[in-house]
């Protein structure tokens, strides 16, 4: 991840995401996933850091709002939340815990679950917790949230602003994607009414995730951009310049299949 991110900055990739966004997949617990998004963020300056969570890893709701705090202050404010919910009503009371966090968290627990409400007493009558806010706080004054939603391709809707976000598997092979399966990109876009594409390259080797970032923001960021009768030309066009060798140009894939 602190290789890829750079890479992705320099070819004007808008955001990298960091963590799982299916269920099951390794390396998926939230303090490994904060952890490789702290190293992505040390590595660059503008790249916007997604992490993806499900909030029920190794740990508690207070270190991750601590974590996720540290996260976006280092990062200057580029931290994004990619979540996947729970169907427990613990987990809402988590997530609601955790992004009120860095205005007042309870410093003892009182025994009712009202600590986190602005009255003074509970409807029992009972005094909540005395709160103080967690730090460091974030630098964004509202971390921008995304939650999955259980379709096909997978989607996420914000919770409170901004517009939804598609994921799509990298084709792989062949590593540059044709004019075919860039149009595919846009219509799964298109008919999830996303304005983000997230494309995932869990499934991408390892050796060649560097090649694949540089194809993302050569080949298909800008047709996925492009007005959709320009995308063939333009694919081909970008196509040349990863693989063509000049005398004055070296191409930044030397064997692309």
């Amino acid at each position: 991840m602190a290789r890829l991110a750079p890479l992705a900055e320099a070819h004007n990739l808008d955001a990298i995401l960091v963590g799982a966004v299916r269920d099951g997949m390794p390396d998926s617990d939230d303090t490994y996933v904060v952890t490789a998004a702290a190293a992505a963020a040390g590595r660059t300056r503008y790249l916007r850091i997604a992490v993806a969570m499900d909030l029920r890893g190794s740990a508690s709701p207070l270190r991750v709002a601590e974590d996720l705090g540290v996260l976006d202050v280092m990062s200057n404010g580029r931290l994004e939340l990619v979540l996947r919910p729970g169907a427990e009503p613990a987990w809402t009371r988590d997530l609601e815990a955790i992004l009120g966090a860095w205005t007042g968290w309870p410093l003892a627990d009182s025994g009712t679950p009202a600590a986190h409400m602005p009255e003074a007493r509970t409807p029992e009558g009972r005094t909540p917790a005395a709160r103080k806010p967690v730090t460091p706080s974030p630098v964004q004054p509202e971390i921008p949230v995304w939650l999955m939603t259980a379709t096909e391709p997978a989607t996420a809707r914000p919770q409170s602003r901004g517009s939804s976000i598609v994921f799509v598997d990298w084709p792989g092979t062949p590593m540059i994607p044709d004019a075919d399966a860039l149009r595919e990109m846009r219509r799964a876009r298109d008919d999830a009414g996303a304005a983000t594409v997230v494309v995932d390259l869990a499934g991408t080797p390892p050796e060649r995730r560097a090649d694949a970032v540089r194809v993302l923001g050569t080949v298909v960021g800008p047709c996925l951009r492009c007005p959709d009768d320009e995308v063939g030309i333009l694919a081909l066009d970008a196509t040349d310049w990863l693989l063509r060798r000049t005398e004055l140009h070296r191409p930044p894939l030397e064997d692309p299949e």
